[in-house]
């Protein structure tokens, strides 16, 4: 069983190699929830990363990374509940598209996988 500093090593590993914010995701409008906007966040790739490795560790399974997209974002119980597809590769070569949800708080280290499944 890997202990959880090894995981947050690998986090830690994740989240610096996402690279610069303006390398992060498509323009596009504000999201709107509950009368609230909400700007766009360039936290995008750096959860759907996350996501991958947070699954991959948790189901023994050798997913890759390769991008995402449809990323939603709402506030949720005093953080923020990201909706997304991501595209992953895996150990074979195949590609395949998760629909990915993640809550968390913004610049702390509370962050959650809720759901990863594979859509059709």
């Amino acid at each position: 069983m890997r202990s959880s500093a090894a995981i947050l090593l690998l986090l830690a590993v994740v989240v610096a190699g996402a690279g610069p914010a303006s390398a992060f995701g498509s323009e596009k409008p504000p999201t709107v929830a509950v009368g609230v906007v909400m700007p766009e966040d360039p936290r995008g790739p750096m959860l759907a990363r996350f996501a991958v490795l947070v699954y991959s560790l948790s189901r023994n399974a050798k997913l890759t990374y390769a991008g995402v997209s449809g990323v939603d974002q709402r506030p949720d119980k005093g953080g923020i509940r990201y909706q997304m597809v991501i595209t992953a590769v895996d150990a074979g070569g195949a590609t395949a598209k998760y629909r990915a949800v993640i809550w968390g708080v913004p610049e702390t280290s509370r962050w959650t996988l809720l759901q990863f499944k594979r859509v059709n």
